[in-house]
């Protein structure tokens, strides 16, 4: 592509740059959502709820088992910590494997 104008280029680079961090920040979205969905089937769990209300009812084992380990109370304070980390990621420009590192770690399981 040696015959694009330089200036042409650095913009269709900064167009792909942009298009690329946003995919990730979907699918990164999309992950935690997903385990959002899992720690609440935890939570639900921990409360003795029945497994017909469960997200994730091929884990309904895996989820019960941890529910086991933890209080509802702890359960629900998985669910608090990760919901503050999506939005400390989703609205400040915090260094990101830094909120995610913190914020997993705060998980009780």
């Amino acid at each position: 592509h040696d015959d694009i104008e330089p200036a042409l280029r650095k913009k269709w680079e900064k167009e792909l740059e942009a298009s690329i961090e946003s995919e990730y920040r979907g699918q990164r979205s999309q992950f935690l959502a997903g385990l959002q969905w899992w720690l609440r089937d935890v939570w639900l769990a921990a409360m003795q709820q029945g497994r017909e209300l469960l997200h994730f009812q091929a884990w309904a084992d895996a989820s019960e088992a941890v529910a086991k380990r933890i209080s509802a109370e702890q359960a629900l304070e998985n669910l608090q910590s990760l919901e503050a980390t999506q939005r400390l990621l989703e609205t400040t420009n915090v260094q990101e494997a830094l909120a995610l590192e913190v914020g997993l770690l705060k998980l009780k399981l």
